[in-house]
């Protein structure tokens, strides 16, 4: 009765093992799609709807655009709240809160924690996944399902800076981030929808004017 055991234990185990790496294949096969397009993108851009959930659990609707191009420029420009801005346009970044009467300039080299916020945009944008998860120290797990990629990274502990946790939705025909989402150590989420999306357009350059 033990030798069976041993024997059905074994067997389990193996086609356990079997279908981890096929999966596994399967995920390195999805990333490496999405890397491979983000190098064809030359710019992005859509309208944009942003959910931000605070700790406290209050929801806030804002409205904008978005645009990237992979000469490390990014920005939304919001209408909701109207004049609100997070600019990236290489080594400097630019942060607009009109309710707080904050216009926040920042040298991307001298300011470490604005440097990974500015990473981490660009590196969705491009579909560097990988280096996302790298620096967030997590773990990453892909679907494919509905035409879309989804994946989905869990930070391994608790950390001061970086995400609890980051999930982002690619378009499987052209690897297109069409949906981000982040949830921050103290529960803050923000939950990003990108619409009417224009690929390899250039955009108007004074979306990234500081």
């Amino acid at each position: 009765m033990k030798q069976n055991f041993l024997k059905t234990f074994a067997i389990i185990f193996c086609t356990l093992a079997t279908a981890f790496g096929v999966q596994a294949q399967q995920n390195d096969k999805a990333l490496d799609k999405i890397e491979a397009a983000g190098k064809n993108h030359t710019a992005i851009t859509g309208s944009l709807t942003q959910v931000r959930t605070t700790a406290a659990k209050a929801k806030i609707d804002m409205t904008g655009t978005l645009a990237y191009t992979d000469q490390s420029q990014f920005a939304i420009n919001y209408t909701t709240p109207a004049g609100n801005r997070t600019v990236i346009n290489g080594q400097n970044m630019l942060l607009v809160d009109k309710a707080k009467n904050k216009n926040q300039k920042f040298n991307l080299q001298k300011n470490a924690s604005m440097q990974r916020l500015a990473t981490f945009l660009i590196d969705a944008m491009a579909g560097r996944v990988r280096s996302i998860a790298e620096a967030n120290n997590a773990d990453c797990t892909v679907t494919e399902a509905g035409g879309n990629i989804t994946v989905a990274m869990t930070a391994r502990k608790k950390a001061a800076k970086g995400f609890a946790s980051i999930r982002l939705v690619y378009r499987q025909s052209d690897c297109v981030m069409t949906e981000m989402e982040t949830v921050e150590f103290n529960g803050q989420s923000n939950l990003y929808k990108l619409a009417e999306i224009k690929v390899n357009v250039k955009p108007d350059t004074s979306a990234f004017t500081f």
